[in-house]
């Protein structure tokens, strides 16, 4: 199934077909990269930025038995004023690996997500990760499924501490519309117009 996409980011693609033909393996990312479980934490950030990505998983014998993701670093090194050098993969990791299958519906793996609390899923086949998909990757596809989206579009802006508050891509939380730039205001993500309606001005 190919997705034909306009300039504005929209889709004609009704919520049904997504619903009942569009396979978590049609976005997902197989760019997957693994460390050891006794590395240090400033590896597995080094490795990270190597590989421009905002997640790790951390293997043990050949077997994958966690995943590292930004968040994981900020909050248990950082924040708590430790050396990245002093602590290993396993002491941060999050265990067990959350997946779904690669022929798993988008809305059944937005929901796992929204319900596990993770902006990150794997997509694992005969035992092995064979690719991840993220909140970004569903919202980019997806824009009109809004009530299921709400949950992941609020956690990636209260996880994603990088992220600037403006110039954010995503859907505005008052009046649903796809757009490249986001505003928070009063806790709700919003356009230029609804920010207006809003009395707010920068």
């Amino acid at each position: 199934m190919v997705l034909k996409l306009q300039d504005d980011m929209e889709t004609d693609i009704s919520i049904m077909e997504i619903q009942n033909e569009m396979s978590v393996r049609e976005i997902m990312s197989k760019d997957i990269f693994d460390i050891d479980v006794t590395a240090s934490v400033l590896d597995v950030a080094r490795k990270m930025a190597e590989n421009d990505t905002g997640s790790i998983i951390v293997s043990e014998d050949g077997d994958s038995i966690g995943i590292i993701t930004e968040h994981d670093i900020i909050t248990k090194t950082v924040i708590r004023n430790v050396l990245p050098a002093e602590m290993t993969a396993r002491e941060i990791m999050s265990t067990p690996i959350i997946a779904t299958k690669p022929a798993a519906n988008i809305i059944k793996a937005a929901e796992m997500m929204v319900k596990s609390n993770i902006r990150r899923l794997a997509v694992m086949e005969s035992d092995q990760i064979v690719g991840m998909v993220t909140d970004r990757d569903i919202i980019a596809i997806a824009p009109g499924l809004n009530t299921i989206l709400e949950g992941l579009i609020e956690l990636h802006h209260e996880n994603n501490v990088h992220q600037e508050p403006e110039l954010e891509r995503g859907i505005c939380q008052r009046c649903g519309a796809f757009v490249d730039s986001l505003t928070n205001v009063n806790e709700l993500m919003l356009c230029e117009d609804c920010k207006e309606e809003e009395g707010y001005y920068d």
